[in-house]
C-alpha cells in the first residue's frame, strides 16, 4: 500500500491560522501575507513576510485570516456514509473525492445570506470598501471626491464583490464527514441510496489528516447559523451552513484550489491510515458484511468490519 509520512508532511489544518509568527512572534493581522513551511530544524512554521527567508521550504503562501471554525480534537470519531459502489471506488483508486462547493445540493454553500438581505450585506461591506474606493478616486485625479461620486463607485464595487464571491465557490473542494461518538441511523438513511448495501467508514480527525497526501488543506467543524443576519464581510462563508443542516454535525476538509476546473478532485489517501473500522448497514444481510470484508482483504487492508447493531432485536 502506498503511504505518506504524517510526521514530515505539513498538515495545513495545524499550520494555518496560528495567531503569531513562529519566528519573531509578532501577532498576525487580518489580510497580512504569510508563508507556511519547514524551518532548518525540520519543524513546521507559519511566518510573516519579514521572516519568510527563515524557511528552508515554503509549502504555501496565503493571506492570513483568524480561524473562524474549531479544529476537532484528534481522537474525535468521524464517519462517512456511502453506497457500496462508492466504497469500492475509494478502495480501488486509493483516492478520496473532494466535491466542488457549487456542486452540492445545498445552493447556500458559500453564501453570505439570503438574496433579500442584499442591502444588509452592502451595509456590512460599506466601511471596508469605502476607503478603497476613495483612494482609487483620488489616484484617478479627483482631489476631494463627493459623497455621490463615492457612493456610485461603491455600488459598483459591491456588485463586483458579490459576483466574485459567487465565482469563488468554484475554488473550494470539500470532503464531508459526520462527527459522532457512535453511528447514526439518520445518516444511514440520508447518505445511502440502497440502505441494505450501505457502508460507513469510521476514522478520526488525526487519521484523516495524516492520510491525505497533500498539505494544502484545512479541517474544521462547520458553524451552523440561522442566517437571520447575513455573515460579516470578513467571514469565509464556506465554513457556515444553515441551522436546518445541524443534524449533520459536519466536519469538513477543505482545499482551496483555483487551478482545478473540474466538478471535483481526487486526492491520494493512505487507506490503511484513514480507515479505522468499516460498518455495514443495519439492514444488510450477513453475506454483504462478508463481501465488504473480502474487498478489504483483497486490497490488503487490515480494518475490521462491523455489522451495525441498530436493528438488533429488543427484549421487553
Amino acid at each position: 500500500m502506498k503511504g505518506f509520512d504524517g510526521n514530515i508532511k505539513v498538515h495545513q489544518c495545524y499550520l494555518l491560522n496560528y495567531g503569531t509568527c513562529s519566528v519573531c512572534h509578532k501577532p498576525l493581522v487580518q489580510g497580512e501575507r504569510v508563508s507556511g513551511g519547514i524551518k532548518a530544524d525540520g519543524k513546521e512554521a507559519v511566518v510573516c513576510e519579514k521572516c519568510k527567508d527563515t524557511l528552508n521550504k515554503v509549502i504555501k503562501q496565503y493571506v492570513y485570516h483568524p480561524r473562524e471554525y474549531m479544529i476537532p480534537q484528534g481522537k474525535k470519531k468521524l464517519w462517512r456514509y456511502q453506497d457500496f459502489t462508492k466504497f469500492v471506488s475509494l478502495i480501488d483508486s486509493g483516492k478520496l473525492f473532494f466535491t466542488r462547493a457549487d456542486q452540492f445540493e445545498d445552493v447556500f454553500e458559500g453564501a453570505r445570506g439570503f438574496n433579500f438581505q442584499k442591502e444588509a450585506i452592502y451595509a456590512k461591506m460599506d466601511t471596508m470598501l469605502r476607503l478603497r474606493v476613495r483612494s482609487r478616486l483620488i489616484a484617478s485625479g479627483l482631489k476631494d471626491p463627493s459623497e455621490d461620486e463615492i457612493r456610485k463607485e461603491l455600488e459598483k464595487e459591491m456588485e463586483a464583490d458579490i459576483l466574485e464571491q459567487e465565482k469563488r465557490r468554484k475554488n473550494y473542494f470539500i470532503s464531508c464527514w459526520h462527527a459522532n461518538d457512535r453511528e447514526s441511523e439518520g445518516m444511514w438513511k440520508l447518505y445511502t441510496t440502497a440502505v441494505e448495501q450501505g457502508v460507513a467508514i469510521q476514522t478520526t480527525t488525526e487519521r484523516l489528516c495524516k492520510s491525505l497526501s497533500r498539505p494544502d488543506f484545512e479541517i474544521g467543524e462547520v458553524i451552523y447559523k440561522s442566517f437571520e443576519e447575513p455573515l460579516d464581510s470578513t467571514c469565509i462563508p464556506i465554513w457556515y451552513k444553515r441551522d436546518a443542516f445541524k443534524h449533520e454535525n459536519e466536519v469538513r476538509a477543505v482545499i482551496d484550489n483555483t487551478g482545478c476546473k473540474d466538478n471535483g478532485m481526487m486526492v491520494d489517501v493512505d487507506l490503511e491510515m484513514l480507515i479505522e473500522k468499516v460498518y455495514v448497514s443495519p439492514k444488510s444481510p450477513s453475506w454483504f458484511a462478508n463481501l465488504v470484508d473480502h474487498v478489504l482483504k483483497k486490497y490488503e487492508l487490515t480494518a475490521s468490519v462491523e455489522h451495525s447493531k441498530l436493528n438488533e432485536k429488543p427484549i421487553y
